[in-house]
């Protein structure tokens, strides 16, 4: 069973490896330095402005903490299948639970230690902490992670009374009590507390994991479940097809379309547009990566930053935008409209010129709002509206002409 996980894992972190190179390309790479540069030197401008004494300080450092315990969920990468096929060695399944788990403590653990490595001049700060209380501050945090852990391996078995335990209401419960212990008491008995219910959690489920059954059905659908999160932020970036889109309705968007007006040259404008607003995957593609360009932005002060990361964000809702053309090629009534194939190239371009025109003005939007700079506003617009013009009348047609003259 450890072999067949170790096959797993390896072909998950192929799969993983190959979105990520989409993701992390060069040009995002460059402006995520940026802005981890501007978030390291806002930090450090707080942390200069801080006094020891802050009522609020533990508080801050009590939410950050508690939240990142709930990160790194217990990866099994389970199939649908193996509730039929390794049924038969449902006993042998625990040495595959137990790679399981350490793959995914690896994980979790490094999440914990780069946040308590981020957070300690904050402790050291505003708590007048030293390296030592910090460090078994940092210890705490790890042993009781690994305690989490634990209760997610139980939750795989039918062990009586590991639902209540395995509850979100549990769990954030009992990283409230460990780290406010530490933050308040001392983290000394923080430490302690970690360890009693971190060999509490190991001994009882020792005790009854060799008598119960697997819970497939809740463990295959948890798995989906973290796989689809997952997949969801690949989806934001590039086109990822395990992630499967719906259909709505959408009436309250109906006057959208009342400019397009029932014309020959129109139709496929007409299409797009309803196929835009009606579909989730690229409509919702383009609003996630809106808002979270807008939350950046206002988020990030600077004269040549908030440029930078105003034209990264309409870069990608760009890039993401272009599958959509050939997102009817497979309707056979697309092959048979009387309608020339300039009309459906002119179609997608005016459409994708309004959708990043929206978007630029949205970002210009927060861009003012945060900086109240002319310079940088008016520097913002002008890169947007370049930016705009070169992506939508100049890129799209290029590559979606080159794209069929390949496929041809």
């Amino acid at each position: 069973m450890k072999d067949l996980f170790k096959n797993r894992l390896q072909r998950h972190l192929r799969e993983m490896a190959k979105y990520l190179r989409l993701v992390f390309n060069d040009f995002f790479v460059f402006a995520l330095l940026f802005f981890m540069g501007g978030l390291g030197l806002g930090y450090s401008n707080i942390l200069k402005s801080l006094k020891p004494g802050l009522w609020w300080a533990p508080v801050v450092a009590l939410l950050v903490l508690v939240i990142v315990a709930q990160i790194g969920r217990f990866a099994t990468l389970i199939e649908d299948a193996d509730r039929v096929f390794l049924l038969p060695k449902e006993r042998a399944m625990h040495d595959y639970f137990v790679a399981a788990r350490r793959y995914s403590q690896f994980l979790a653990q490094c999440t914990q230690v780069i946040t308590l490595f981020i957070l300690a001049p904050f402790l050291s700060v505003a708590l007048h902490w030293t390296v030592a209380q910090i460090l078994i501050l940092a210890v705490a945090q790890i042993v009781l992670k690994d305690s989490l852990l634990r209760l997610d391996l139980a939750s795989a078995y039918q062990v009586t009374g590991q639902r209540r335990m395995n509850q979100w209401g549990f769990k954030w419960l009992l990283a409230i009590i460990v780290i406010a212990t530490g933050l308040w008491v001392t983290p000394y008995v923080a430490l302690v507390l970690a360890l009693v219910v971190d060999g509490a959690v190991a001994v009882w489920f020792q005790q009854h994991w060799q008598k119960q059954q697997i819970r497939w059905r809740e463990q295959i659908k948890l798995e989906d479940n973290r796989m689809l999160g997952i997949y969801r932020f690949f989806n934001l970036f590039t086109e990822v097809p395990m992630v499967s889109g719906t259909i709505k309705r959408r009436r309250y968007l109906d006057w959208l379309f009342t400019g397009i007006k029932p014309k020959h040259s129109q139709t496929y404008l007409y299409l797009f547009s309803r196929g835009m607003v009606r579909g989730t995957d690229f409509s919702g593609l383009v609003v996630r990566l809106t808002v979270i360009g807008m939350l950046l932005l206002y988020f990030v002060r600077g004269q040549w930053l908030p440029v930078f990361l105003a034209a990264l964000f309409i870069y990608l809702i760009g890039f993401q935008l272009l599958p959509f053309f050939q997102q009817y090629d497979d309707v056979v009534f697309t092959h048979v409209y009387p309608v020339l194939p300039e009309f459906r190239l002119k179609s997608f371009v005016k459409l994708v010129t309004l959708i990043l025109s929206t978007t630029a003005l949205l970002l210009w939007v927060v861009v003012v709002i945060a900086n109240r700079q002319l310079e940088t506003a008016g520097i913002t617009l002008l890169v947007e509206a370049v930016e705009v013009w070169y992506l939508a009348r100049i890129y799209t047609p290029q590559r979606l002409a080159r794209a069929d003259k390949n496929k041809a």
